[in-house]
């Protein structure tokens, strides 16, 4: 029986890459005849012309955005489109610049015949940044661990079973970070493990400023567990400075102990915390408030609001 894969790519000024990924994917899928691909090029609103220099295997499909709205949106952008345009069995998620692996995607193919409900993540064994960067990206993880309760060591390579897609583009957690929205859904999920490949042409996109948004917009799609954490944070010190201040000004008021001279300074501490723990609270209900209010982008319904031409290159 034919099984029906279509792999999203988004991209931006960057056709060089997509050409050796046409041709690499071609390569690597040459064997696996009962498989039918279809390529989906978000172009997230590229301001250099788009040329497609190759024949392919594969049948294509470039999706035109109107403006450039960045690599997450453009994602699930992808996948929304996907679910209302594009037949297929599973939804195969990779970057077009060489880094997210042909050989790799093979691995999440053959993986996710044996666990056909899972969405498979990759988990990157290696990476290749310079040690800073690698010092950031582990300070990202550790935050969101402590933030969220959660682990988080994938990115956005992977693969979906189509039942999976049709209830994650109801998320709008998805619109802000992929993987997050998928943790937020507790929909299945597996990793296997792979390795980052080298660029296909130029320099990566990613640095400090990208990666801080990118970790903001994950630990954004658990917002209401985060809330929950710093108020219980905030009431914690509000409890110990508390106690701190009427342990003292117990043991002056009913004892003949004496205070040492300190004593007013360490009060007059405990009254900063009090009050600082008091507007951290305040301003996380705020925050809180502020986002549950606000129009939810839900991509499944919305996604048109972005979507301009669509071109169709038949193999």
């Amino acid at each position: 029986m034919q099984k029906n894969v279509t792999i999203l790519c988004p991209l931006f000024n960057d056709d060089e890459s997509l050409n050796r990924l046409l041709t690499e994917l071609a390569k690597t899928f040459s064997h696996l005849k009962d498989y039918r691909f279809i390529i989906l090029i978000v172009n997230d609103g590229s301001t250099e012309e788009l040329k497609i220099t190759i024949d392919t295997s594969f049948r294509l499909q470039v999706l035109h955005l109107q403006r450039n709205i960045g690599h997450q949106k453009a994602l699930a952008i992808g996948l929304a489109y996907i679910k209302e345009n594009i037949s297929c069995d599973k939804v195969l998620i990779m970057d077009t610049d060489g880094e997210d692996r042909p050989e790799d995607a093979l691995e999440l193919l053959l993986a996710a015949e044996k666990k056909t409900n899972d969405i498979i993540f990759a988990h990157r064994s290696s990476r290749r940044e310079d040690l800073l960067f690698k010092l950031f990206y582990w300070l990202y993880k550790i935050s969101f661990r402590l933030l969220t309760g959660l682990k988080i060591s994938f990115g956005n390579f992977m693969i979906m079973p189509k039942a999976s897609l049709d209830k994650i583009v109801y998320y709008s957690e998805i619109w802000s970070h992929l993987a997050g929205g998928i943790l937020k859904s507790e929909l299945a999920y597996s990793t296997i493990q792979t390795h980052k490949g080298n660029r296909y042409a130029g320099q990566s996109k990613m640095n400090f400023s990208k990666l801080l948004l990118l970790g903001l917009g994950a630990i954004s799609v658990f917002m209401e567990i985060i809330a929950g954490r710093l108020l219980i944070f905030s009431c914690c010190l509000i409890g110990f400075s508390l106690l701190i201040i009427l342990t003292l000004l117990g043991v002056k008021t009913f004892t003949t102990l004496a205070i040492p001279g300190w004593t007013s300074t360490v009060i007059s501490s405990m009254l900063i915390v009090l009050l600082q723990s008091f507007l951290l609270s305040l301003v996380t209900m705020f925050l809180y408030f502020s986002s549950e209010s606000q129009r939810k982008f839900v991509p499944a319904h919305h996604y048109k609001d972005y979507t301009g031409a669509v071109e169709t290159i038949t193999a």
